[in-house]
């Protein structure tokens, strides 16, 4: 309580008690005078009821008026967080006030609670090239991020002379040496034992590898017996650093959340986590940190967890931040999960998708949080939220550009898709909402595809049995307006500006979501100007099927408009029937395609090139290429079983695809028993 509070409080207290005296003084003086009158026989008529009214209420009122004072918390003393005052974020403050808060909430629907635990899938998704950590004597793209400055994890690493290759569903690294000449040498197999790899991050000195351990706790019955085949998953985060040079580790983090995604910013390393709050005994988020032969354990302290009226608390987003030089740490929790972030050099967006039941009918809204970032310091600090109706389906339905938050939503129920742009309180803990667009994006039905934004340009692809591509002025973010749109059969998961604002490629599906394609745009125009497709039906007439992880994560793209490359990896199930065998049969086929534009070409047919494409050998199981690399004009492509280069300067032969230099890697099936 404030000062003025506690004088006014104490002011009200002493009317009271001066009210109470006087009452009781009446009372005691009004009992004697009724025995006195008794004892000389006089008879006096009975006090009517208002007359104790007026004589009590005084008391009744100051009484009232100070529990009031008191309950009501008008008085409190505001709660503030970086000089913010917080109207939506409070502080848990002890385990008693979360373990309310998440009785309160056993109501939420139990398929709110499955689609919002998201354990182990990373946030894959697009972006422009950044070279990590340019070598002056080498020539490389590097990890296909959004923002130029933020790093994001992949399964591939590379400084331009060194690949680090982490081969999914396995716990090694496989680091390899490339020369000047191109040619690559295996080095070293980094085992890593139970940690199983989601991402790799490389400095000038450190690997740094974020991953994830686990182990199945059975569900047990009331006579304390497992339950055979049924079990849940408990998960368990950590942060492994090792010197690049000798491999040894150097610092390690792991924590009882799982980390959903992270960034790197110059120095510092940034974690967002999902903690499951599902029948534990600890509820604060708990730390093991271990530095040569040295481990501590440390828990985050209940007044350093916020909980937001509203939202759903079924489990825990936490947020942490590593100084990458002293291993320095800090963290913070907010009740409720993530499904999305997005970071640039000052800034950290989270979002949250739910449903709000009231009886038979649910609405869906999206939570956004920023954070401020200090990345001298990797701290992260809470700035504001907004809940806005509907769902973010990927990080690249946000930017930020100028101070101003660009967020694209869609709804279900009905279908709807709207712009919102978003600007932070500079006194409360609000992102006000200063723009929108809330009708006129997408047809009837139309839910949104893929999103980019480009500075002032916005671009948004909608779909149900068209694509129309739409361009946004958000120049002006009191009045964001569409421009015109492009329309086509089929959908882009993937935009990637070339070059100019006005050139686009569209990376997807035709719209029979069978067929893979690529699109060349000049925005204006009304169409695409040229448009490839992968084809589903081989020479021989055998039907396939092909997909490609960068359908849904574009940094399996390598993509560079300078360099004029867009490659990608395919991965094909073909299946014939066969004379006098029985049933059908399959291959796995894993390839890699390397496409280049030519916009000023005279016949738009010749913008998109015929592709080059570099394939592995088949496997009777999956084994698809991973990822490409492109340095000093050589493409690196890797899957589990090979590494095969080539080289670009080579006169290409869509027939006759000559290879550099083929690795064959130990072949082990990970699906055998």
């Amino acid at each position: 309580m404030t000062v003025f509070g506690w004088i006014l409080l104490s002011g009200l207290s002493l009317f009271a008690v001066f009210f109470g005296v006087q009452l009781t003084r009446d009372i005691l003086w009004n009992k004697k005078l009724a025995s006195y009158q008794k004892h000389q026989g006089i008879r006096i008529a009975k006090k009517a009821t208002l007359y104790w009214f007026k004589r009590s209420y005084g008391l009744v009122l100051t009484s009232l008026f100070a529990i009031t004072t008191v309950f009501s918390g008008v008085f409190s003393v505001p709660n503030y967080l970086n000089d913010r005052l917080l109207l939506n974020a409070m502080p848990v403050g002890s385990e008693q006030q979360l373990r309310s808060l998440l009785q309160n909430n056993q109501q939420s629907s139990f398929w709110d609670m499955l689609f919002t635990e998201r354990m182990i899938t990373n946030d894959m998704a697009p972006g422009a090239p950044e070279a990590d950590f340019q070598a002056a004597e080498r020539d490389y793209i590097g990890t296909n991020v959004q923002v130029q400055g933020v790093d994001e994890a992949d399964i591939l690493k590379t400084d331009g002379n060194t690949f680090y290759y982490a081969a999914r569903y396995f716990n090694t690294i496989r680091v390899m040496d490339v020369a000047l000449n191109g040619e690559v040498t295996v080095l070293d197999d980094l085992d890593l034992g139970t940690l199983y790899v989601d991402g790799l991050y490389l400095t000038a000195t450190q690997l740094i590898v974020i991953g994830y351990k686990y182990e199945v706790m059975p569900y047990r019955g009331n006579a304390e017996i497992d339950l055979i085949g049924w079990g849940f998953v408990s998960y368990r985060g950590s942060v492994r650093i090792y010197d690049r040079e000798t491999l040894e580790m150097v610092y390690e983090l792991e924590t009882d959340s799982n980390f959903y995604n992270h960034r790197l910013i110059d120095n510092s390393l940034f974690l967002i986590s999902n903690k499951s709050l599902y029948n534990q005994e600890e509820l604060r988020p708990t730390f093991v940190e271990t530095t040569s032969d040295d481990s501590t354990t440390t828990k985050l302290d209940y007044s350093e967890i916020y909980y937001f009226t509203g939202v759903p608390v079924q489990g825990m987003t936490v947020v942490t931040g590593i100084k990458l030089d002293t291993y320095d740490r800090s963290s913070q929790a907010f009740l409720g999960y993530v499904d999305q972030i997005y970071a640039d050099e000052d800034s950290l967006y989270t979002t949250y998708s739910f449903y709000d039941y009231r009886g038979f009918n649910y609405n869906q809204y999206v939570q956004i949080i920023k954070y401020d970032l200090d990345t001298i310091n990797a701290t992260i600090n809470y700035v504001g939220q907004k809940k806005l109706p509907g769902y973010i389906q990927s990080q690249y339905w946000m930017d930020e550009f100028e101070g101003y938050l660009r967020v694209v939503t869609s709804s279900w129920n009905p279908i709807k898709n709207e712009l919102h742009i978003l600007k932070e309180n500079a006194t409360t803990d609000e992102l006000d909402l200063v723009g929108s667009i809330t009708e006129g994006l997408g047809k009837e039905n139309e839910t949104v595809k893929s999103v980019r934004f480009n500075g002032a340009l916005g671009y948004v692809v909608t779909f149900v049995n068209m694509d129309p591509l739409y361009t946004i002025d958000l120049a002006d973010p009191t009045n964001p307006t569409i421009l015109f749109y492009e329309e086509e059969p089929g959908y882009s998961t993937y935009l990637h500006v070339w070059g100019q604002d006005d050139r686009l490629i569209g990376f997807g599906l035709d719209g029979d979501n069978q067929t893979l394609k690529i699109s060349a745009y000049v925005t204006g125009t009304g169409a695409p100007l040229d448009t490839y497709f992968l084809r589903n039906m081989d020479d021989d007439t055998n039907m396939r099927y092909s997909y490609s992880e960068a359908l849904w994560n574009p940094k399996a793209i390598l993509v560079d408009a300078q360099r004029n490359i867009f490659a990608f990896p395919v991965m094909s199930y073909q299946y014939r029937m066969i004379a006098d065998e029985y049933g059908w049969h399959y291959r796995f086929i894993s390839q890699y395609y390397v496409f280049r534009f030519n916009f000023d070409a005279a016949n738009p047919a010749d913008i998109i090139s015929d592709p080059i494409i570099i394939s592995h050998d088949e496997l009777g199981f999956y084994t698809g290429i991973d990822r490409g690399e492109y340095i000093d004009g050589i493409i690196y492509t890797f899957s589990y079983q090979q590494m095969i280069s080539y080289d670009l300067s080579v006169p290409f032969d869509i027939n006759n695809v000559t290879y550099r230099q083929v690795i064959n890697f130990p072949i082990v099936n990970p699906y055998a028993n």
